[in-house]
C-alpha cells in the first residue's frame, strides 16, 4: 500500500512537472524582488557602485568610475556591474529598485538555470534545487542577490561557466560558453574570476578533455576569453593608460592576498566555515551532511558491485572542485568577506538535490513485497523531512530578508524631501545628519551620497553647517532635528524647505 501510493505521488509530480518548476521559480522570484527597495542602502559596496553608476550618466562617461565627480580608484573593479545598474537607473528611474534590479534578476536566474541543469540527474532534484535558492539566507540578506554591486552577476557568470564545463564532454562548443563566463566574471569581479579558471583547468586537465581540444576549438577558446578582455582594457586605456590597471594588480590583487591586514578583513582560516558552511541557523550544515552521507553512499556501492561508474566519478570530481578551490582558495588568502565564498553554495545544492533526489526515487526499482513496504516508508519520511527542513529555511529566510527589510530614517527623509525638478534640486548640499562614526558628523557617508545624488541630483559638500553657512551658492543643508534645535539662533535666517518629526531641509 505504501509502495503504490508513493508511486502515484512521484507519478503525479513528474506529469506535472512544469507547473510545480513553474510555480517554484515564482516563489524564487518573490523572494528576490518583494521588497527589494526597502531595505537601506549599504554604505559600502553597494552605495559605491550607486555612486558611480549614477555619475556614469551625468558625465556621459561609460568607462571611467567618479566618487563625487572625482576619479574613484577605491573600487577596482572593471564595468560589467556599473553598467548594469545605469541599466536599471535608466529603465526604472533613479532609485533603489533600479539600483539592486539585476542584482535581483541575476540570482533569480541563477537559480532557474541551475535547477534546469539539475534536471539531467531527475524533476525531483530540479525542483529541490529552487528550494535551496529560496533557503539561502546568506546571499539573499547580505551583499548578493538583493544588493546594488557586482557579487550576483559574478555568481551568475561563475555557475554558468561551472555548467558550460559540465557539458564539455557532450558538446565540445560549450568550452567557447565556459570561456567567455570566465571573461565576463572578469569583467565583473576582477582576479576573482581565477577560481573558475583554476577549476576549470584542474577538471579538463583531470578528465583528459583538455588534451582533445583540436587547434580551431583552442582559437575559439582564447578569443571567448580575451576577446571582451582587450575590448575593455582598449575603452579603458584611453581614459589614464595603465593606471586602473596597475590599481587593480596592486590593491585589488596584492594587497588583499598578502600578508598585511588590509582594511580590517584578517580572519582566521576557519571563517567561512565559522560563519557560513558550519554555523547552525543556516541550511548549509544540513546539506554537507547529506553531501557527505551521499558520496560515501556511492562509494560503497561501487566497491561492492567492483564497478566504477567514470562519468560519476568525473563528475563527482567536479562538484569537489567547485566547492573546494573557492572555499579554501579564500580561506587561504588575508583578506576574507562572507561573500567571497557564495559560489560555493551552488555545487552544495545541486550535489545534496541530486542524493536526495536518488533517495527518493530508490524505491521505484525494486519487486513487491516487504522490503519495497519499508523503503517506501522511509522514503515518505525522507519527503516530509526535505520539504520540512527546507520550509524551516525558507522561512527564516523570509524572516530576515523580507519582513526583516528597515528603511534608514535619514535615507527615506532624502527621498521624500525633494523631487529632481524641485527648485533647490541640483544645488550644493551638506549635512548634519546620522553618520556611521559620530566623529564624522558634518561629513556625507557614501549612502548618504548617494541618495543625495539620485533624489536631489545634489553635489555634495563636506562642512556640515559651517560650510553651508559660508556657502555663497544657492545650497541646502540636511539636519536632525536635535541638532537643530541646538543651532536654531545661527540659522535664523535660513528658509526650511521641507521638514518632518526627524529631520529639516533647510535652504540659503
Amino acid at each position: 500500500m505504501l509502495g503504490k501510493s508513493y508511486r502515484a505521488v512521484l507519478k503525479f509530480f513528474e506529469t506535472y512537472y512544469w507547473f510545480f518548476f513553474g510555480a517554484a521559480c515564482l516563489v524564487l522570484a518573490f523572494y528576490c524582488f518583494r521588497c527589494l527597495d526597502v531595505q537601506y542602502v549599504d554604505s559600502w559596496d553597494e552605495a559605491r557602485h550607486g555612486v558611480n553608476a549614477y555619475e556614469m550618466i551625468q558625465n556621459n562617461d561609460y568607462i571611467r568610475h567618479t566618487y563625487n565627480y572625482q576619479a574613484d580608484d577605491w573600487n577596482l573593479k572593471p564595468s560589467i556591474s556599473y553598467w548594469a545598474i545605469v541599466l536599471g537607473f535608466r529603465i526604472f528611474g533613479y532609485g533603489v529598485f533600479g539600483l539592486r534590479f539585476f542584482s535581483a534578476l541575476a540570482y533569480l536566474l541563477t537559480g532557474i538555470l541551475t535547477a534546469l541543469f539539475a534536471k539531467r540527474y531527475s524533476k525531483e532534484a530540479s525542483i529541490l534545487v529552487l528550494g535551496f535558492f529560496c533557503a539561502n539566507e546568506r546571499p539573499l540578506s547580505a551583499h548578493l542577490a538583493r544588493a546594488g554591486d557586482a557579487d550576483a552577476l559574478y555568481f551568475l557568470f561563475f555557475t554558468l561557466a561551472m555548467l558550460a564545463m559540465f557539458r564539455i564532454r557532450e558538446n565540445r562548443k560549450q568550452v567557447y560558453v565556459c570561456g567567455l563566463m570566465f571573461s565576463l566574471a572578469f569583467l565583473t569581479k576582477s582576479w576573482h574570476a581565477g577560481m573558475i579558471a583554476v577549476i576549470g583547468g584542474v577538471y579538463l586537465c583531470a578528465t583528459g578533455e583538455l588534451f582533445r581540444f583540436r587547434l580551431r576549438e583552442w582559437a575559439g577558446f582564447l578569443a571567448s576569453v580575451f576577446a571582451p578582455l582587450v575590448l575593455w582594457f582598449g575603452w579603458r586605456f584611453t581614459r589614464d593608460g595603465f593606471f586602473f590597471l596597475g590599481k587593480m594588480v596592486e590593491v585589488d590583487l596584492l594587497a588583499r592576498t598578502g600578508s598585511g591586514n588590509f582594511e580590517g578583513h584578517q580572519y582566521p582560516f576557519s571563517f567561512y566555515y565559522d560563519t557560513v558552511f558550519g554555523h547552525e541557523e543556516f541550511i548549509y550544515r544540513w546539506l554537507l551532511l547529506v553531501c557527505t552521507a551521499g558520496i560515501l553512499a556511492g562509494l560503497a556501492v561501487m566497491i561492492r558491485k567492483k564497478a566504477w561508474n567514470r562519468r560519476a566519478l568525473e563528475e563527482g570530481l567536479g562538484y569537489l572542485l567547485w566547492f573546494f578551490v573557492p572555499f579554501l582558495g579564500f580561506s587561504l588568502i588575508r583578506s576574507k568577506l562572507i561573500w567571497y565564498c557564495y559560489p560555493c553554495t551552488v555545487p552544495l545544492f545541486l550535489g545534496a538535490a541530486v542524493f536526495l533526489g536518488k533517495a527518493l526515487k530508490s524505491p521505484l526499482g525494486l519487486p513487491e513485497g516487504r522490503g519495497k513496504e519499508l523503503l517506501s516508508l522511509g522514503a515518505w519520511i525522507g519527503a516530509a523531512a526535505c520539504v520540512l527542513v527546507t520550509a524551516h529555511y525558507m522561512w527564516n529566510a523570509y524572516e530576515t530578508v523580507i519582513r526583516g527589510a528597515k528603511g534608514n530614517g535619514f535615507q527615506l527623509f532624502v527621498k521624500e524631501s525633494v523631487e529632481r525638478d524641485s527648485a533647490y534640486a541640483g544645488r550644493r548640499a551638506y549635512a548634519m545628519a546620522d553618520n556611521e562614526k559620530p566623529e564624522n558628523v558634518g561629513c556625507w557617508d557614501q549612502n548618504m551620497l548617494f541618495v543625495a545624488e539620485i533624489y536631489g541630483d545634489f553635489r555634495c559638500e563636506d562642512g556640515g553647517k559651517d560650510g553651508f553657512l559660508a556657502e555663497k551658492s544657492p545650497a541646502v543643508l540636511y539636519m536632525t532635528r536635535e541638532q537643530y534645535e541646538v543651532c536654531r539662533e545661527e540659522l535664523a535666517g535660513v528658509e526650511v524647505l521641507y521638514e518632518n518629526e526627524g529631520y529639516l531641509l533647510l535652504g540659503n
